[in-house]
């Protein structure tokens, strides 16, 4: 027992020796004091000496008396004179006048909070205190007062920097109204906004509301190149986001991580208005986003808000703190619409983030193949390495799910490599040597022996006008077809790639074109580039193709006259020549018209133009378009697009569809006609030969079979039933054929060419699916246009020849 009564009485004493930690407030009574040495005093602030004669109270202490009480409180104790002057010094200014000002604050648990402040902060002064504590009645206070903007010297903060660091609104309030300074910054160039970043909505409407003449200070970036909204960001508050914009804060500021970068060079962010749909149109944002950074385009919901925000002037390739643009997000989370509307507002492919990686990186790695070939259409680099050494074939062939097969020919059908040898972690779908390709879609082409044949004959055709023979006219024709003049987009991308980049509008000398193919070389010679015509092209079905047929034309001519030019006429256009159709269909039979930007064969033979445009005042007149030097682009455009059904007449005008939805032959014979009048009137040394001839479809829809053709005098309800299909399947057949842009129009014009030894080149990708002239649906244009590139892939030497002759100059030498 003497054993264990030993370690008992050994444990108790080592427990009742345990000291209080030195900077631990301990309540004391103020007379234990009373034969202390005092060495400083402040006010009610008292630093004591050890006591010679006591080994209790051999360490110097700090007491703080509270004033008319019998109270007293141990700050601080230590052995070391210096550390404990120290911490005296710390405390006098600032401890004594906050428990003056505020009573309440004498108690252990408060005062134990007030110590370990002053420590931690060394250069506060009473209203920084005072602040941090929250003390809101103690603000008015005169020393407190006197102290309002007193600038801390190592952070260089006010007290109201820490008032708004508490998020006690009625804090802030009181120090905004007693007249701390709202527009000062700390060392590290922070703002108020900085610090009401990270506290609450209702902090930084106050403040906006306060500062609403000094909208600049929303925009200030700190040392670190942050904003107020980058914190907000930083710190996943997405209510202190959403003020953050509806006060107006430029999203377009790029963090630090992005790099440096200019403003979008278009359009300039419009601060009201994008605080002003987003009051219109709330949680349009998916806010779980906002704290990897970047502006609300990477935290859309939808197409329309990309759209919307990016016409306001959001950036569309600004980065987040990944340096991620918008379009990286939406590829890697498969929203289809949202990468389509950012690649028509002019998102960039080949920008990659902090990882190496492209946005088709990232959709590589997701199910959707549909945002994969949204991503090559806008012509993605194929084989560009991430980080890692990666390319995005890799990375599909090394992914796991179902869908493998079909993203790794997505890629592979318009010309992906594979893996170089020293690559790691490869697949047979991007190894080296590997055999496996993907799984192609099932071909939907039917060929019948009379095809066989004729495939036969076009190449004996062909082979008959490979070379031409003398320098001349180079022409491009452009088919119509609706929506599905992207494919023409698509053709027009792989041979511009084959010429090495030389726009088409420096080797084609004629472009010919009708309806959505009229509008493409509208475009192409106005300076637009083929990717931003496909980009209005997609962005157009939203816009037009709205509500019941037929469309308001409203929105299609205000695209056209954006794209185009609202007052740009048909003479501004010095090349190439133009040649666009149009029916006149205010007299019968009706008239082709060619909108031009030239004299036609019988101005030229007459010496006359067209007299000015007048409506006719009688039925015995009739329209008389306006000549070159004042036809508007634009106008012409919508006249050529009159689609019967889809849109209304403009003016007298229907689709030239009705009568050359391939205008090829019409362009041909415009050309010879011109060059004969030029000969008969002495202008020979004008007149030029055709020289090469290119034709663009808008694709060849699969082989399908039609059934109740069938017109004639019913007998029986049954009878009228299958004469009811039957004039709608003749109705479908007149239209078709009306319209046809293929078949015997190519085959006439081949052979015409053939015969004149004029080189005949005609692309239009077979499609797997019709698709309709106003088809929206993202996925089914997506696909098509995919199609139409994986056809254009495999067009390497009809595109190698075609780009010789083009690229040749009048002397027969290549460029």
């Amino acid at each position: 027992m003497s054993w264990l009564e030993n370690s008992v009485n050994f444990v108790l004493k080592k427990l009742v020796s345990l000291e209080v930690p030195p900077n631990k407030v301990v309540e004391v009574k103020a007379q234990e004091f009373s034969s202390r040495f005092v060495r400083k005093r402040e006010e009610s602030l008292v630093l004591y000496g050890p006591t010679e004669t006591r080994n209790t109270d051999t360490k110097y202490e700090i007491v703080l008396n509270v004033p008319f009480r019998d109270e007293a409180y141990s700050l601080y104790r230590s052995e070391n004179l210096r550390e404990a002057e120290e911490r005296f010094e710390t405390f006098k200014n600032t401890i004594p006048a906050c428990t003056e000002i505020a009573p309440e604050l004498c108690n252990t648990s408060d005062m134990q909070r007030v110590c370990d402040t002053m420590a931690e902060h060394k250069g506060w002064s009473v209203g920084h205190l005072v602040a941090h504590m929250s003390l809101v009645e103690s603000v008015q206070n005169p020393l407190v007062l006197s102290c309002l903007n007193f600038v801390e010297p190592t952070s260089g903060r006010l007290p109201l920097h820490v008032a708004l660091e508490t998020g006690n609104k009625k804090l802030i309030q009181a120090f905004v109204t007693h007249g701390s300074s709202l527009i000062a910054k700390d060392w590290e160039g922070n703002t108020c906004y900085h610090y009401a970043a990270t506290t609450s909505r209702e902090i930084i409407q106050y403040l906006q509301a306060t500062l609403k003449d000094q909208p600049e200070l929303l925009d200030e970036t700190n040392k670190d190149g942050l904003t107020p909204l980058h914190l907000a960001c930083l710190e996943d508050k997405p209510p202190c986001v959403e003020a953050l914009l509806l006060a107006g804060a430029n999203a377009n500021i790029p963090s630090k991580s992005a790099g440096p970068k200019e403003p979008p060079p278009v359009k300039q962010f419009q601060r009201g208005l994008v605080a002003e749909y987003l009051q219109r149109n709330p949680n349009k944002l998916i806010y779980q986003d906002m704290k990897f950074g970047g502006t609300p385009l990477h935290w859309a919901s939808s197409r329309e808000v990309i759209e919307t925000l990016a016409d306001m002037g959001c950036d569309v390739n600004a980065t987040n703190f990944s340096q991620r643009t918008p379009l990286h997000v939406m590829a890697s989370k498969g929203k289809l619409d949202c990468v389509v509307a950012l690649l028509s507002c002019g998102a960039i492919v080949e920008l990659r983030d902090l990882q190496g990686d492209t946005p088709l990186h990232l959709a590589a790695r997701e199910r959707s193949i549909s945002v994969i070939q949204a991503l090559l259409i806008y012509e993605a680099p194929l084989d560009i390495l991430n980080n890692k050494g990666f390319s995005p074939r890799h990375e599909i062939a090394s992914s796991e799910d179902d869908y493998v097969p079909q993203r790794l020919w997505a890629v592979h059908a318009v010309g992906a490599k594979r893996c170089q040898p020293d690559t790691f972690g490869c697949k047979d779908g991007c190894i080296a040597g590997g055999t496996f390709d993907g799984l192609p879609p099932k071909d939907p082409t039917v060929v019948l022996p009379s095809q066989q044949g004729r495939e036969i004959l076009e190449k004996l055709v062909n082979e008959g006008a490979l070379a031409a023979k003398e320098d001349g006219v180079r022409l491009l024709a452009l088919d119509g077809g609706g929506i599905r003049g992207l494919v023409l987009v698509q053709v027009l991308l792989a041979i511009e790639k084959a010429l090495n980049g030389v726009p088409l509008t420096h080797v084609f000398d004629w472009i010919a074109g009708t309806s959505t193919g009229g509008i493409l070389a509208l475009g192409l010679s106005t300076g637009k580039t083929i990717l931003e015509c496909q980009s209005v092209y997609l962005r157009l079905k939203e816009q037009v193709f709205c509500g019941k047929r037929p469309y308001n034309s409203e929105p299609l001519e205000k695209m056209l006259q954006t794209a185009l030019g609202e007052h740009t006429v048909m003479t501004e256009i010095k090349h190439p020549k133009i040649t666009i159709t149009g029916l006149l269909a205010d007299r019968k039979p009706p008239e082709m018209h060619m909108f031009r930007n030239y004299d036609s064969a019988i101005d030229v033979l007459t010496g006359t133009h067209h007299l000015p445009n007048r409506l006719p005042s009688n039925p015995k007149e009739y329209h008389t378009p306006p000549s070159p030097k004042s036809q508007k682009l634009w106008e012409a455009g919508r006249a050529t697009g009159a689609a019967p059904s889809y849109f209304r007449a403009y003016g007298p005008f229907v689709d030239g569809g009705l009568i050359a939805n391939n205008p090829t032959m019409d362009a041909m014979t415009e050309i010879h006609e011109l060059n004969l009048a030029l000969k008969a009137v002495g202008r020979g040394d004008e007149a030029k030969p055709l020289y090469v001839v290119v034709s663009v479809g808008t694709g060849e829809i699969p082989l399908s079979q039609m059934a109740d053709f069938d017109v004639f005098r019913p007998e029986s309800l049954f009878d009228t039933m299958k004469v009811a299909r039957g004039l709608s399947t003749l109705g479908t057949l007149l239209v078709d054929q009306a319209t046809l842009a293929t078949g015997r129009v190519i085959d006439r014009t081949r052979s015409w060419c053939s015969s004149m030894g004029v080189p005949f080149f005609r692309f239009s990708p077979q499609m797997s699916e019709e698709i309709e002239m106003d088809e929206r649906d993202d996925a089914k244009l997506v696909n098509m246009l995919w199609e139409a590139k994986a056809f254009m892939h495999k067009q390497t030497v009809p595109l190698q020849k075609l780009a010789e002759l083009l690229l040749k100059n009048r002397n027969g030498n290549v460029k």
